[in-house]
């Protein structure tokens, strides 16, 4: 978001805010676990321009029309990330293949407008919406960093003609009802156009283009999906309603912040609030995603120890769409809350789906789509596969990928009205409203933050430090090595407000309590051995075993003792690997995000470990 203000009510240091903060896209260079992530999806994902050019081959061919898939969508998700990712590496190479990319595909543009993988005669039907929604996104992402005026003028005239050509047919009276643009999950699918069709319209003013969003926010209120409504309602858990298809619903409430931020009718924002609290409430895991059943909220935070399903779960689409959802009301409320919930889904979720070994040694996408928790193998089936050229196949969560490992490091910090706040620990270099920061720090695998102003902004007096809730009271923050008070209050994660005329070379350090600690899950009701697991958390990290290191699978006898004691590791390759000993007995464990990555079962591996 850009030139928006932070409105901060003060409780002692402790910053309890309604907060906007104003986001970056430059003058980041880290160098830690985030950064490497983000620079190997970049390297081996971005760069393939034949899978580029492939996923531009499906428009005009009318290749979804037989069984109403999405491969139009492939195209515009991956722009998105790409998009991001360059935002963050500033990498010249990306940004011309981007260039040449959007060049192309705006040759796909038909003369009537459209951008589809769908015939006329076939059209609005399936997932053709949901896929034209991509095109929208993929372009004004590029729209966003592209420095050529005259493509980004392009850019706006090809995409006012294709969402055009689509509000010339859908909607109220004459036009084809929403809820006949797919057959799938009520339409929600199609629904989700939302947030593209709000951006459009803060570029160009189009009242068309407000109504449009107006008429599908009815639908999402009143209709038989009434996902709004219920929201706002408050009384049921998303996964009672009507829908539960967790990634399509919610990209339609991110298209719902859009039109708040237009409108500024608070009980949208407050609907998505409800919304998110929620989610995280009912279906959030252990390791920050959500649908244990397929790609559905279904009660995750019990359903996630329930060992008779035994299908696919924890899509990494639904990951990515929590990341991003949490992330706009991060922005939009300044609440620290919300930073955890995606420092979670990312350390432990989204790391622990990239395949960091190369397609060519295991035939596997960069990011896997299924994650087990308890004892299982990753890589067991594509999500979101279809075809694209024969022998050439892709899925949804490949293509998803780079939005999530690109989001944390473009708001690591943030600036604000009176200064700036940090919101991610990642060793580095960053520079913003003023000031030059560099970051020194192990975490997430330690608690120890070193923050050394370099240059300091005389005309701002605030840095908002945010305290995870993992830690809590517990943290301790210095000033040059004088110890600040953090007052208590009733959040269990929080941002510190640090206020003083900073100058150069200050330094900041914060100590942050790991607190290594057991979680049991609520488990399923009448269902006794869903409840019979632990996990180990230290700091924001989720521990596992995995069967090449440790003895995966079997039954552990649970302690009121824990403790947890780091160690080299030569043998395995991983982030954080440590010997967890719980009572008398002492387990190899390493990181979630490393482990289970040779996607056989030689390398079963667990989160949640049977006791």
């Amino acid at each position: 978001m850009k030139n928006v203000f932070l409105n901060s009510n003060q409780y002692g240091n402790r910053a309890k805010t309604d907060a906007q903060i104003i986001d970056v896209t430059h003058g980041r260079k880290f160098n830690g676990i985030m950064d490497m992530q983000a620079r190997f999806i970049e390297e081996n994902q971005l760069f393939n321009e034949d899978e580029w050019f492939l996923f531009i081959e499906q428009f005009g061919n009318s290749v979804d029309d037989a069984d109403k898939g999405w491969r139009g969508e492939y195209l515009g998700k991956m722009m998105r990330g790409a998009c991001m990712t360059y935002q963050y590496t500033s990498n010249e190479a990306l940004y011309e293949l981007l260039y040449k990319v959007a060049e192309q595909m705006l040759s796909r543009q038909e003369s009537s407008g459209r951008f589809s993988t769908y015939s006329v005669e076939c059209e609005l039907d399936g997932w053709d919406m949901w896929s034209r929604k991509y095109v929208l996104l993929g372009f004004l992402h590029f729209h966003e960093i592209c420095r050529d005026e005259e493509m980004k003028d392009r850019i706006i005239v090809a995409l006012t003609r294709h969402l055009d050509y689509i509000i010339e047919r859908v909607g109220g009276g004459e036009k084809r009802d929403l809820s006949k643009t797919s057959e799938c999950w009520g339409g929600i699918n199609s629904a989700s156009i939302l947030e593209p069709v709000m951006r459009m319209y803060n570029i160009t003013g189009k009242e068309m283009y407000i109504e449009f969003a107006q008429y599908i926010i009815d639908f999402l209120l009143n209709s038989n999906v009434n996902i709004f409504a219920l929201a706002l309602e408050d009384k049921l858990m998303p996964y009672q309603y009507p829908v539960t298809k967790a990634y399509e619903m919610m990209s339609c409430f991110e298209g719902l912040l859009e039109y708040y931020r237009v409108t500024g009718e608070e009980k949208w924002k407050d609907a998505v609030i409800k919304f998110v609290d929620r989610v995280k409430e009912s279906d959030i895991t252990v390791i920050g995603c959500a649908g244990c059943e397929h790609e559905l909220f279904n009660h995750s935070a019990a359903t996630q120890t329930d060992t008779d399903y035994t299908g696919i779960m924890q899509e990494t689409c639904v990951t990515v769409t929590w990341m991003k959802l949490c992330n706009q009301l991060l922005l939009l409320t300044g609440d620290a809350k919300y930073a955890d919930y995606i420092e979670l889904s990312l350390y432990n979720a989204l790391h622990g789906a990239i395949n960091n070994k190369k397609r060519s040694e295991n035939g596997g996408f960069m990011f896997d789509s299924y994650s087990p928790l308890t004892i299982g193998k990753r890589g067991r089936f594509i999500g979101g596969y279809k075809d694209i050229a024969p022998g050439k196949y892709y899925g949804c969560c490949a293509a998803i990928g780079a939005a999530g490992t690109s989001l944390p490091l473009l708001t690591a910090f943030t600036a604000t009205q009176k200064g700036v706040a940090v919101n991610y620990y990642e060793a580095g270099r960053a520079e913003i409203n003023g000031f030059k920061f560099t970051v020194e720090t192990e975490y997430p695998t330690c608690g120890n933050v070193k923050i050394v102003i370099e240059k300091a902004n005389p005309d701002a007096n605030e840095l908002l430090i945010r305290i995870p809730a993992f830690s809590g009271t517990n943290s301790k923050i210095f000033v040059n090595k004088t110890e600040q008070p953090i007052d208590i209050c009733d959040t269990e994660s929080f941002y510190v407000s640090l206020c003083r005329n900073w100058t150069d070379g200050d330094v900041i350090e914060i100590e942050f309590d790991m607190n290594p600690r057991i979680v049991r899950p609520c488990g399923v009701e009448g269902k006794e051995e869903s409840k019979n697991y632990f996990a180990v958390l230290y700091g924001p990290l989720v521990l596992a075993r995995d069967l090449q290191i440790s003895d995966a699978g079997t039954k552990v006898e649970l302690s009121d003792t824990l403790s947890v004691s780091r160690k080299i590791s030569n043998d395995f390759d991983c982030l954080f690997r440590a010997d967890v000993t719980v009572g008398d007995r002492v387990m190899d464990m390493v990181d979630y995000g490393s482990a289970g990555k040779t996607w056989n079962d030689s390398s079963l591996t667990e989160a949640w470990i049977k006791c």
